[in-house]
């Protein structure tokens, strides 16, 4: 029995007025999702563990089983893997985020596509730095190296930008240690620069390791389809397959025939494949509900009616997301998320309440559910 997890990252959303009071899924859901609906086993997951913030990489891992013990509390290890950065273990990592500054000093755009010609200019004055190194990942994000800086991890505190829209600048910035100090120092000289933009960093991390997928799931074996790059790197670490796709991205310009195509290929090699769409959490960072929710109609129409179309008779297919999404705050909450799961050619039905992420691999593949 083949099995897919559709991960629609940060999907789950509130009402809105602009949508006729509903949500961007209520809004997008067209016919093939409502065949799901209709036919699925219902069910909550919680995928924020208690001492983590939520975010894809711990919401994503959480799902496919990894132990809290396990998941790394920094994103930035993971997601090096899935660029092919090569860091020392007496190094850390972390994200370099764009940020935008209102005049007040409080954080404006958590996650912001600055000018050309400012981005340019933000990424050589990070790596001018002796010791420090940058590489671009997106239209807002970097991932910078800082040479033999591991022992600083101890004590260094950072923020979650997108957890933190309207907050003064100065209570988010690094703080904690000596490291700390040098880094807030530079964003604050960034931003006297270069105002209203600056570097914000956060999610530090250094080398770690995560269980294989197949040692969590005996006699299944895992594939990842996803552009986004820290379910990349989880699936690099964890031993899962993970097909290049050239033409798509993480956001809601992607390339979604690609990522039908690579599913479909994907679930006739493995018996677990996860597909993760980054799309609707962009939209939510970008606080556009519209684009959310005509985002998901485009899902409904480009993906699952595909996907239903194609898969075999008896593939099990849970659609979940991995954190909640609010376009109000541009960030993330810890709240449970809603899943459905369907089996072609069966009627599926109930209420299966609220389970751990770490159930959810289970549940899906489990014959007797």
């Amino acid at each position: 029995m083949a099995a897919l997890m559709i991960v629609l990252d940060g999907m789950q959303d509130i009402a809105y007025t602009e949508l006729g009071g509903l949500t961007p899924y209520e809004y997008g859901r067209g016919e093939h999702f409502t065949t799901i609906e209709q036919n699925s086993l219902k069910g909550r997951l919680v995928t924020t563990p208690d001492g983590f913030e939520p975010d894809t990489q711990t919401c994503v891992l959480a799902l496919l089983g990894v132990d809290p013990r396990a998941i790394p509390h920094g994103r930035s290890y993971i997601e090096a893997l899935a660029v092919g950065l090569d860091f020392g273990p007496d190094d850390i990592i972390m994200r370099c985020n764009f940020v935008k500054i209102d005049e007040a000093g409080h954080l404006a755009v958590p996650c912001c596509s600055a000018p050309s010609d400012v981005a340019a200019a933000l990424r050589a004055a990070v790596a001018a730095q002796d010791g420090y190194s940058i590489t671009a990942v997106g239209s807002y994000k970097s991932l910078e190296i800082i040479k033999g800086a591991a022992r600083y991890m101890d004590g260094l505190e950072t923020s979650m930008p997108h957890q933190h829209q309207g907050e003064p600048l100065e209570r988010l910035l690094p703080r904690g240690n000596a490291l700390a100090d040098t880094l807030a120092g530079f964003s604050r000289k960034m931003l006297a620069e270069h105002a209203p933009y600056t570097v914000f960093n956060w999610a530090q991390a250094v080398k770690s390791t995560l269980p294989a997928f197949s040692s969590l799931h005996p006699g299944l074996s895992g594939a990842m389809i996803s552009k986004t790059d820290a379910p990349i790197g989880g699936a690099i670490a964890m031993g899962m397959a993970c097909p290049p796709l050239p033409t798509a991205t993480g956001d809601t310009d992607t390339d979604l025939p690609a990522k039908v195509r690579a599913t479909l290929e994907m679930l006739d090699e493995h018996d677990f494949v996860m597909l993760h769409i980054g799309g609707p959490d962009e939209a939510t960072h970008r606080q556009d509900v519209r684009e959310k929710a005509d985002f998901i109609a485009k899902l409904d129409r480009e993906v699952i009616g595909p996907l239903l179309g194609a898969c075999a008779a008896g593939t099990r297919i849970m659609v979940t997301c991995d954190h909640v999404g609010l376009c109000t705050t541009a960030g993330h909450t810890d709240d449970p998320v809603d899943f459905m799961l369907w089996e072609k050619g069966a009627s599926m039905g109930g209420d299966a309440g609220t389970v751990a992420a770490a159930e959810a691999v289970t549940l899906l593949t489990h014959s007797s559910v």
